[in-house]
C-alpha cells in the first residue's frame, strides 16, 4: 500500500497531549525544549534549534534522563524515539 510517498503505513502508537518543559542534551549542548505530546516510544518536542536526523539525545526533564535518537525535524518541531525504556 502506497500511502503519501511512503511504501508502508506502519501504526502508530497513541499520543498523549502534555505541556512539559525540559531539555536535550546534543552534542554537549544544553537544548531547551517544550514537549508537547508523548507516546511509550517516543515524545514531540519544540525547540528553536535545528536537530540533526539521526543524532543521539538525552532528554531531561527535572532529575529524569531518557535516551532518544531524533527521527524527524521540521519547523520549530522534532520527533524523538526513546532508545532505552521511556518515560
Amino acid at each position: 500500500m502506497r500511502y503519501g510517498g511512503m511504501s508502508e503505513w506502519r501504526e502508530r502508537a497513541e499520543r498523549d497531549p502534555v505541556s512539559v518543559a525540559g531539555s536535550l542534551v546534543l552534542a554537549g549542548k544544553d537544548v531547551p525544549v517544550l514537549i508537547t505530546n508523548v507516546s511509550d516510544g517516543g515524545c514531540q518536542v519544540e525547540c528553536d534549534e535545528t536537530l540533526p536526523i539521526g543524532s543521539p539525545v538525552s532528554l531531561r526533564i527535572e532529575l529524569v534522563s531518557v535516551a532518544a535518537t531524533v527521527r524527524w525535524c521540521f519547523q520549530g518541531r522534532a520527533g524523538l524515539r526513546f532508545t532505552k525504556g521511556g518515560l
